[in-house]
């Protein structure tokens, strides 16, 4: 990594300024593609799975509930606000 000195900007190499080609542009564009293809597959086979089992997946819901909200929503202690 090459050092700044002062208030000098530091430029980026011209292969990183430069426009990005066709074959790149395509290159992400079937990357794209794939990443759609691939979450509407998981999608469908998850759906799936919870039509063939409703009530793991309600346990499975309630219990990432209970999680996230004792993660986001925990009461903070006087310990930890002499930590923090």
């Amino acid at each position: 990594m090459a050092e700044v000195h002062g208030n000098q900007p530091q430029v980026p190499a011209p292969e990183i300024r430069a426009a990005p080609s066709e074959a790149d542009l395509a290159d992400f564009e079937r990357g794209l593609a794939a990443g759609r293809e691939w979450a509407r597959k998981a999608s469908q086979r998850a759906l799936a799975w919870i039509e063939e089992n409703p009530g793991q997946a309600l346990l499975i819901a309630v219990g990432a509930g209970f999680i996230a909200g004792q993660v986001l929503f925990r009461r903070r202690t006087l310990e930890d606000e002499l930590e923090g």
